[in-house]
């Protein structure tokens, strides 16, 4: 059972190419001790690219390469049992930047990344190639065999929104199955092709005016990964990601003693509806503390939810359905769902950060914070009487991430233009130095 996720982000052919790709796939093929991985991509050409170089690379090292083609991270990690390995790969474009490739690692170990010297296999232990075919009937099968029967008498609408390279369809199918209704929409072309992240207010808009103009019950933007899901109500309204975690933590804790896991990011509304069962973590550890824990759900922000009783997985495709089964339990629409849910103002944004000072100007903060008794998980966290601070370094980019709350919207306001003055004093004062 995987328990890390791993990511590796950069511009094709710039940051990743060809050739960091082979010696990507050496180097996990040297270090891991399973003899078999499982690799995918999404439907984008510099996917296939990547995809193939790293199945060379892990070939090279002696190690088995298990093909599935074009399909999602849930699918693959769904067969990960039946293949007898605790590793996959699948590559796909980042939703965040059309001219980014997304290396995405699931283990049940973390794979030191570091540059080390890495060992040809020899010619009798070279790894086989093989592709896997006809693989989603399993998938299907057992996700419906947890999805309540009832959800098949609600005949419901949904309208799906996903990027023009994304795989296979699998949620058409199974809500077909269900006897639902569905709309496709696929996001190409100028409108979209330089509008980046996919959900963004222009997808967003569009799945929204769709929603409202057919009266579905629901639409959702899904990332290419399915790893990732954003939800849109009937009256054509986005949820916030946090109203949608405390809707399944809510769910799953009214039927179980939980805990329920997200990082330092959760909202208040979310602590709110955990009532002491929530175990809070660094954002690239919430897969495994769901694991360690015995959690009865996870998820995080961006969209990004786990379903232990399926499998130990951002699954955005089984989030769509869960979403309709909780629904359908509790007779009501989604926007009824979402207005239950305590909402406090929020507000996050990014201040640009040289990758270099991010450590540096963590300490500096942390001197401001000193008699708030700060929590140290990930990056900053201050919690009092008026709300919640979070700075954090971002994983990917050269920024700090702020993300600030309270019960109102002056102070909330108020305390992002004091935070923004602040790290941009501790800044120029570094940078005086």
């Amino acid at each position: 059972m995987a328990r890390y996720v791993q990511d590796i982000r950069g511009s094709v052919n710039r940051d990743i190419d060809c050739q960091f790709a082979l010696n990507l796939g050496m180097l996990i093929g040297d270090y891991v001790s399973c003899k078999r991985v499982l690799i995918g991509r999404d439907a984008h050409t510099p996917s296939q690219l990547i995809k193939r170089a790293i199945g060379t690379g892990l070939m090279a090292a002696g190690v088995d390469v298990i093909d599935f083609g074009v399909a999602t991270v849930p699918v693959i990690h769904h067969h990960m049992k039946s293949f007898d390995t605790h590793l996959m790969i699948n590559v796909s474009r980042s939703p965040l930047r059309a001219d980014e490739i997304n290396i995405k690692l699931l283990s049940n170990h973390e794979i030191p990344l570091e540059q080390r010297p890495t060992l040809y296999a020899e010619y009798e232990e070279l790894g086989k190639l093989m592709y896997v075919d006809n693989y989603l009937e399993s998938y299907v099968r057992s996700v419906l065999q947890l999805i309540a029967p009832s959800v098949s008498e609600r005949e419901f609408m949904v309208v799906l929104g996903c990027d023009e390279g994304s795989p296979h369809n699998v949620e058409g199918e199974i809500l077909n199955q269900l006897g639902c209704q569905t709309i496709n929409i696929t996001f190409r072309g100028s409108l979209f092709g330089k509008n980046f992240p996919i959900a963004n207010p222009s997808s967003i808009a569009m799945i929204s005016d769709v929603v409202k103009a057919v009266g579905a019950d629901m639409g959702v933007i899904l990332d290419n990964d399915r790893d990732t899901i954003f939800f849109i109500d009937e009256r054509g309204q986005l949820l916030r990601d946090q109203t949608v975690l405390s809707i399944f933590a809510g769910h799953y804790l009214s039927r179980g003693d939980g805990p329920v896991v997200s990082s330092v990011v959760a909202s208040k509304s979310l602590e709110r509806v955990s009532r002491g069962r929530l175990i809070r973590t660094s954002v690239n550890n919430v897969l495994n503390e769901v694991h360690t824990n015995n959690a009865v759900f996870g998820g995080d922000e961006p969209g990004m939810y786990i379903f232990p009783e399926f499998q130990c997985c951002y699954d955005a495709t089984f989030a769509l359905l869960k979403m309709l089964e909780i629904i359908t339990e509790e007779n009501r629409t989604l926007h009824d769902l979402a207005s239950e849910i305590g909402k406090y103002s929020r507000v996050e944004f990014s201040v640009e950060c040289p990758n270099e000072f991010k450590d540096t100007v963590i300490e500096r903060l942390l001197e401001q914070f000193q008699e708030s008794d700060p929590e140290l998980i990930d990056g900053i966290r201050v919690e009092d009487r008026v709300g919640v601070i979070l700075i954090r370094p971002s994983r990917f980019e050269p920024v700090l991430r702020v993300y600030i709350e309270s019960e109102s919207p002056e102070e909330t306001q108020k305390r992002s233009r004091d935070m923004i003055d602040l790290i941009k004093k501790e800044m120029s004062d570094l940078y005086g130095e």
